[in-house]
């Protein structure tokens, strides 16, 4: 009862912003304001360099704002009132229930990531405020005719008029870098469809296995477990300051399991080895026969192929996942967002 009275009000006030003026901004948001990287990150940092419009982040934890950034706290006051009068919207998750994009706003989402794991509706997840988001969308980022078939069209049953397959802004950062480091980056496994188990101890021993067959291994866990990680002493020597994409960027091989870093990897020629443990509750897309690269439980067997990494002629799924990275998604993301079609 008292949460029907709260979204009423909420519902309310919206909808007497939504009355409002546009302000010419861009408001931006990753991940339900877990951070400022991501499709969003990229897209902020191109704007900031090459327009004069000003930015509103929509975080948990709201920084200094800076003559052309003004932060607001994710789900307060301000940011719905930032929601229904900015001009401009960059998401790559979803906006809250509440959200109603205007007729005069312009909404690109971009996702966060071709999808290897099942789902919304292959996975029978909760789809409908996803399915609303994605519906509202003046434009759906995509990276490849792969991912537009098995996630909007397919995961969510979407028409595909909206999307755009222009490439992955994040992916951009990953060009010109050199490639040295071993880079350990699985998923997280389910205890529910939103939240994760605790692997902390599995993690530890994976590393300290890897460890002993490369030198200085790198590890980046799912957002979901990163607190826990920096938290756990054994782990903290192979945790390192940077975004996923600029260590996938710095990376010549990336372990993983059922992760979508895997085509982020691909995009710039890692070797990326599977390494799967347990099976995902949710199940996979791609078969065996269709990874690029090949894939064990056996953490021995990971060992060898660390020792001794197999070669995999990775053009043919360059050109079925991520046909259009490049270094300049985030360019052509930026036009579509302010220019239309």
């Amino acid at each position: 009862m008292v949460r029907s009275v709260v979204r009423a009000a909420a519902r309310r006030m919206y909808d007497r912003w939504a009355r409002e003026p546009l302000t010419q901004a861009v408001l931006l948001e990753s991940f339900e304001g877990t951070g400022t990287g991501g499709d969003p990150g990229a897209i902020a940092e191109y704007l900031l360099d090459e327009t004069d419009l000003p930015l509103i982040w929509a975080t948990r934890s709201p920084a200094a704002p800076t003559d052309r950034i003004r932060y607001v706290r994710y789900r307060s006051t301000e940011y719905f009132r930032a929601l229904a009068t900015t001009q401009y919207l960059v998401n790559n998750v979803t906006f809250p229930q509440v959200f109603r994009k205007r007729p005069d706003q312009v909404y690109l989402n971009t996702w966060h990531g071709t999808p290897l794991k099942r789902m919304g509706r292959d996975a029978d997840a909760p789809i409908a405020n996803t399915v609303a988001n994605l519906e509202a969308a003046d434009v759906l980022l995509s990276s490849s005719p792969y991912m537009t078939e098995t996630m909007y069209a397919g995961a969510y049953g979407l028409a595909t008029d909206a999307v755009a397959e222009l490439g992955t802004p994040r992916v951009d950062r990953q060009f010109g870098m050199e490639p040295e480091l071993v880079l350990y980056a699985p998923t997280w496994q389910e205890a529910s469809y939103t939240d994760a188990v605790d692997d902390t101890e599995a993690l530890v021993m994976r590393m300290q296995a890897i460890a002993r067959v490369v030198e200085r291994p790198v590890l980046r866990v799912h957002s979901k477990l990163a607190a826990r990680a920096a938290a756990d002493a054994r782990l903290r020597p192979y945790l390192i300051e940077g975004d996923t994409n600029t260590l996938i960027g710095r990376s010549r091989i990336v372990i993983t399991d059922y992760s979508s870093v895997t085509f982020d990897a691909i995009a710039t020629g890692a070797t990326v080895l599977f390494f799967t443990p347990a099976d995902y509750p949710r199940g996979v897309y791609l078969r065996d026969d269709e990874l690029p690269g090949p894939r064990t439980s056996s953490l021995a067997e990971l060992q060898e192929w660390l020792r001794d990494p197999p070669h995999v002629d990775l053009a043919p799924f360059v050109a079925r996942f991520c046909p259009h990275e490049d270094g300049h998604a985030t360019q052509r993301a930026v036009r579509r967002l302010l220019t239309g079609p």
